[in-house]
């Protein structure tokens, strides 16, 4: 007898989830992961549709052959009138199960090695929950310090060492070595360097780059655009727009998170509220001319929210409230 998962309700999201899903298990050219990574970017939801169909093909591995076909239909499309053979399972080269838009990011990551699908190295998968941070050692020697709610890919051959940020920020210190180029790929933007140390921050579709030591490259991932980024300089990206000019930063202030600290110099409230809220449970907002305010000094990230919010009540002229699911704060007559 069947085990039958609980009823779904029907979601074309989850039928075009499922023939993604079959697309990306043959021979798909780079062509098909774009359109794949566009397709699960224009809406959160499609997110949330692949990760219902990779989940249903984990358990389908531990599921006899029998019972294959029909917990498939139950979950994805269930218009169709009769049990299909089960499919074949995916050789392990070919097995992209590693949650949500992380596939699109493993899948391009192996384009970036290999120039071709299915023939690249299993690639591995860090992340951090909000309000956590995390160092991680990779293959090659190099460090990686992860920000809050921050997700990567990484893939190290014999000659390219290439990673994916999908999301969030990282701090890279990178082992020298000439063979082996290191690149991190950020939306549309790709860092390549041999031995350096610089940060990378990909959030709300904007990509920054920081350096902290040695020399990076920055330019679109067609190879187009590239710019040389020495100690203490800086470039920011947005989808379409392609890299704004360089600028000079302090580094230590960019990378003052990997401390627990958050710096700010005459920052405008508003981007203040709007860096703490990707370390804090409850967004933060600045209403009315409280937008006006800014802000000069260090904050602790260790601190809990009420004494965060306590600390720039002290600090500003501004009051905080409550409302709905954020922290609203206004200014003080």
């Amino acid at each position: 007898m069947v085990n039958r998962p609980p009823d779904l309700p029907l979601d074309p999201r989850l039928e075009q989830a499922a023939d993604w899903h079959a697309r990306l298990q043959g021979d798909a050219d780079q062509a098909v992961w774009l359109a794949f990574t566009e397709w699960l970017e224009a809406d959160p939801r499609h997110r949330d549709a692949y990760d219902v169909v990779e989940r249903t093909w984990r358990q389908l591995d531990r599921v006899p052959a029998e019972t294959t076909t029909a917990t498939v239909i139950d979950l994805t499309t269930r218009r169709r009138p009769a049990p299909q053979p089960a499919p074949q399972p995916a050789s392990p080269s070919r097995r992209w199960f590693l949650g949500g838009a992380a596939a699109a990011a493993a899948a391009m990551l192996a384009l970036t090695l290999t120039g071709r699908q299915g023939s690249g190295p299993t690639p591995e998968i860090f992340e951090t929950p909000k309000g956590q941070r995390r160092t991680i050692q990779l293959a090659d020697g190099s460090n990686v310090t992860l920000n809050s709610g921050t997700r990567l890919t990484v893939a190290i051959t014999e000659d390219r060492r290439a990673v994916v940020l999908e999301q969030g920020e990282a701090l890279f210190d990178v082992t020298k070595d000439p063979s082996r180029p290191f690149t991190v790929a950020a939306g549309e933007q790709l860092v390549t360097v041999v031995g350096t140390a610089f940060n990378v921050r990909h959030l709300d579709q904007a990509v920054t780059v920081t350096v902290t030591r040695g020399r990076v490259e920055v330019g679109g991932r067609d190879g187009r655009g590239k710019v040389g980024l020495t100690p203490g300089q800086q470039i920011s990206a947005r989808p379409g727009q392609g890299a704004g000019p360089v600028k000079t930063v302090d580094a230590q202030a960019v990378t003052a998170w990997t401390d627990g600290r958050l710096s700010f110099d005459n920052a405008p409230l508003p981007q203040v509220l709007a860096e703490l809220s990707h370390h804090y449970p409850v967004s933060m907002r600045a209403d009315g001319a409280a937008a006006a305010l800014h802000f000069s000094g260090v904050l602790r990230l260790e601190a809990d929210q009420g004494q965060t919010l306590a600390a720039l009540r002290g600090l500003l002229p501004i009051a905080v409230a409550r409302q709905g699911d954020s922290f609203v704060l206004s200014k003080l007559p």
